[in-house]
């Protein structure tokens, strides 16, 4: 399970400043320079990691995201949250440092604010060349104990937000030759106990996406998903609270979560990140889930 939106941790970051050495395209050149980057989801953690990673390397950058959550079944166990709050911060914070950085508030899962975001940005700066869907929640609940409703609301936190922010992109996207990045998860290629409806969710990620790079393949958008393991972030210090046995310390679960890995070592909002940008400009990859979990996953 990894993290995708809203989030901090000291893994990710995202307050401090970073340098990126650029992946050169033709002539030297960053394909990510001069580009326009939308990151639904990139207040905090994996998703404001995201956000430096393409300021940093000459994007302008639409960081959006939102200080109400449609359900109470999240990891903050309210449907107050402050991601548009935090990401003004970040978008003043960064544009101080002379980068082009600016905050939209968005809740993925409501259609109209969704559709008003991308009318919005076909009027100025009238084109996108990519987007960058960090969003999701999870919550703990074996399947035994689990309503319906939760169940529903977790999966729909995960997967609807990723189907109307592509839906209203693809005419940006189809005059740019842009690309989409949704964010899976390492739950989204392979099952986890007592987050059955996240894995759904984020397994439906991966399906949507295979099946969408397919569609907009013949009009030039590209369209990958990127499947994060453990990164030290909200949504993991929430998981390490529930799944903490009798006994063992929150460090030992971290610890006990860290043994899994073949790597031996969490990953961080900038390994993410990397990936991200990298899938963002590789021209010849689409329709893949690029798993950035220190192996936990195998093709």
């Amino acid at each position: 399970m990894a993290e995708s939106t809203h989030r901090d941790g000291p893994g990710t970051a995202a307050g401090a400043a970073r340098t990126t050495a650029p992946a050169p395209g033709p002539g030297g050149r960053d394909p990510l320079r001069d580009t326009v980057c939308l990151v639904i989801g990139g207040a905090r953690g994996i998703g404001a990691a995201v956000v430096e990673e393409f300021a940093r390397r000459g994007a302008r950058v639409v960081v959006g995201d939102t200080d109400r959550l449609p359900s109470r079944y999240n990891h903050y166990r309210s449907t107050e949250t402050t991601g548009y709050g935090e990401a003004a911060s970040l978008a003043e914070r960064l544009t101080g440092e002379g980068l082009a950085v600016r905050a939209a508030r968005v809740n993925a899962s409501d259609e109209a604010q969704v559709r008003a975001l991308y009318a919005g940005l076909a009027e100025k700066p009238g084109r996108l060349d990519t987007v960058v869907n960090a969003f999701g929640v999870t919550h703990v609940c074996p399947v035994a104990d689990m309503e319906l409703a939760e169940f529903r609301e977790v999966v729909a936190g995960n997967l609807d937000g990723v189907f109307l922010s592509c839906k209203y992109a693809l005419p940006l996207l189809r005059a740019s030759g842009g690309s989409i990045v949704n964010f899976s998860s390492v739950s989204g290629r392979t099952g986890f106990g007592k987050v059955a409806h996240y894995c759904a969710g984020k397994f439906g990620v991966v399906g949507f996406t295979a099946a969408l790079a397919l569609e907009e393949a013949r009009h030039g958008v590209r369209v990958n998903a990127v499947c994060p393991g453990i990164v030290r972030s909200n949504m993991w210090r929430y998981l390490i609270a529930e799944f903490t046995r009798p006994g063992e310390t929150e460090e030992e679960c971290w610890e006990r979560m860290r043994s899994m890995i073949p790597q031996q070592q969490f990953q961080t909002g900038e390994d993410i990140a990397g990936a991200v940008a990298y899938l963002a400009s590789a021209r010849a990859v689409t329709g893949q889930a690029l798993g950035v979990n220190g192996g936990m996953t195998n093709p």
